[in-house]
């Protein structure tokens, strides 16, 4: 009997000692601005050729922006000090040197919910190298991750806009700060006022087909034509003045999959036509071959002497919950 019971306090034991690197349930809440990347790093690596191929990679400038801003925003922290809350950052990038040459990606490592990189190098050349094969997809998980983050952020208080699922078959959750500029049956326009001065602004509307040659090399070349010939015409404005895209900067376009659908992405400036104003844009044209029609989803911001980066992010986070939900395709 003796032996049964020391047999079942091993197993329990043993038992515990398992959960206690599976469960994770009482790890702290990690902290951190969006886009903030906290890099681990001893002095001299952060302070060498290391250090400048990082930020050079992380901290390139944000594409679609009329001002330089980074992708991320760093801080570095030596490894001695990385302990207690200054683990609790959501995104972390740790660097060492060492007997051998790894990399991994941690979920909810010392906090959650939490994203980090890890490299190890025998040299600082094999560092830099292991970043480099890595940073591409570091930098969209890290962003994918961000994301994420400010959906949930925006859960604290969400809203539904109303009469997209009636107008336009869909709906999209944003914070309950933004309101109904103006719509109509051809198109609504999403604003929130920030505290200084500017807005962030969800236009939405439609355009035909047509507008984008089926046989078209490079589809997103014609987004300019559907923003200046469409979208400028809905969207009103002072002085007759009229919103149009900025021909001075070349859009980044790209071509996704959205719920399933065909969709052009692209990211510009917009200006006014005859008034010294202007800012980025995100637009989603998601194609719709039932209805011969493009649904123009557009975040843009007008935000003078402000930082844009992160308006920018807020906007394409709300725009990417889109769902489709009306009778529009029937």
């Amino acid at each position: 009997m003796k032996k049964i019971i020391a047999l079942l306090a091993m197993t329990l034991v043993l038992a515990c000692g398992q959960n206690t690197t599976t469960d994770r349930s009482y790890l702290p809440e990690s902290v951190g601005s969006i886009n903030a990347l906290q890099v681990v790093a001893p002095a001299g690596v952060w302070s060498g050729i290391v250090g400048d191929s990082i930020r050079s990679w992380f901290a390139a400038p944000t594409p679609g922006l009329p001002q330089m801003e980074p992708i991320f925003s760093m801080s570095h922290l030596a490894p001695e000090h990385f302990t207690d809350f200054a683990r609790s950052a959501r995104l972390i990038l740790s660097l060492s040197l060492g007997d051998q040459d790894t990399v991994s990606l941690k979920t909810n490592a010392f906090a959650r919910p939490q994203l980090m990189a890890v490299a190890q190098g025998r040299s600082e050349e094999s560092l830099i190298a292991l970043v480099q094969e890595q940073k591409t997809k570091w930098i969209a998980q890290m962003k994918a991750f961000e994301l994420k983050e400010r959906q949930r952020r925006t859960q604290i208080s969400p809203k539904i806009p109303e009469g997209l699922a009636q107008d336009f078959g869909i709906e999209f959750q944003m914070p309950s700060a933004y309101r109904t500029a103006a719509s109509s049956k051809d198109y609504h326009w999403l604003r929130k006022d920030l505290v200084s001065n500017g807005t962030t602004n969800i236009l939405i509307y439609k355009a035909p087909l047509s507008m984008i040659p089926a046989n078209a090399e490079h589809p997103g070349q014609f987004i300019r034509h559907i923003r200046d010939a469409v979208g400028a015409r809905l969207l009103p404005v002072e002085d007759d003045s009229r919103f149009i895209t900025d021909t001075t900067y070349v859009p980044e376009v790209s071509l996704e999959l959205i719920q399933g659908r065909e969709t052009i992405v692209s990211r510009g400036i917009w200006t006014l036509s005859d008034a010294f104003m202007g800012g980025p844009y995100l637009n989603m044209a998601i194609k719709d071959t039932v209805n011969q029609q493009y649904l123009i989803v557009e975040g843009f911001t007008y935000a003078p002497s402000m930082g844009k980066r992160d308006l920018q992010f807020e906007l394409e986070s709300i725009m990417r919950t889109i769902k489709f939900v009306g009778a529009q395709e029937n």
